[in-house]
């Protein structure tokens, strides 16, 4: 009797490691079975790649267009480097094939700029600079040149001026179909310093500052601002 009770007592122990093990590994396998659906899932709804331009994928197309696009300047005065704003009221932009994104719609624009259209909302500050600065330069008639998109935000311009063709930078700003560029240029760089002279010259007055200080500087600022058609 003893000895048949411990066989049964070990056999059902024996029974009870079985259904343990069994269960182990079915609990095993069912984790394992969901971390690959999590994994998969998660995979499948991993979040869009936000490094390509948003337009890129919404099927329309952008460009560049005169109507809506202006270019304003500053110049400075006086040692205290006082700001005259002023801008050009026409600008020509030689006809492209819209693009797919905002940012492609700038990439290759050539422009076209009427020195005649100058504008700084004093008459005879517009016949100094147009007369006096760019009358004194070659072949500006017109200011021209075209753009290059370095990367999300940067553009290069190539602008001829003065008979001197000279790139630089500009930074750019898309919101929609807002575009902001923002940036300075040395007119030195395009050999224009007879020009700036020959402006300081016949402003030496009003370029005069309260240290008695008379002084143009060579430096302007540009901006652009645009409002991108879309089709």
């Amino acid at each position: 009797m003893l000895k048949k009770a411990k066989n049964n007592i070990v056999n059902t122990f024996k029974n009870e490691l079985t259904m343990q093990t069994i269960f182990s590994k079915t609990r095993a396998t069912i984790i394992a079975i969901t971390l690959l659906v999590l994994f998969i899932s998660c995979d499948s709804f991993k979040k869009p790649d936000t490094t390509t331009d948003q337009f890129d994928k919404s099927g329309k197309m952008y460009s560049l267009v005169p109507k809506t696009t202006t270019v304003f300047w500053i110049g400075y005065k006086t040692t205290a480097k006082t700001p005259v704003k002023g801008q050009f009221t026409k600008l020509e932009i030689k006809e492209s094939n819209p693009a797919k994104s905002a940012r492609e719609a700038l990439n290759g624009v050539e422009f076209s700029i009427p020195v005649s259209s100058l504008f700084s909302n004093e008459a005879s500050r517009d016949t100094k600079l147009k007369e006096m600065f760019f009358g004194v330069m070659d072949q500006t008639e017109f200011l021209s040149g075209s753009l290059d998109v370095l990367n999300d935000s940067i553009v290069n311009v190539n602008l001829k001026m003065n008979g001197v063709s000279k790139e630089f930078p500009l930074s750019y700003f898309i919101d929609g179909q807002m575009l902001s560029m923002d940036g300075r240029i040395n007119v030195e760089d395009w050999n224009a310093l007879a020009a700036i002279e020959s402006l300081h010259t016949v402003c030496e007055d009003q370029h005069t500052g309260n240290d008695g200080i008379s002084k143009t500087w060579s430096e302007v600022g540009i901006n652009v601002e645009s409002y991108l058609k879309v089709e």
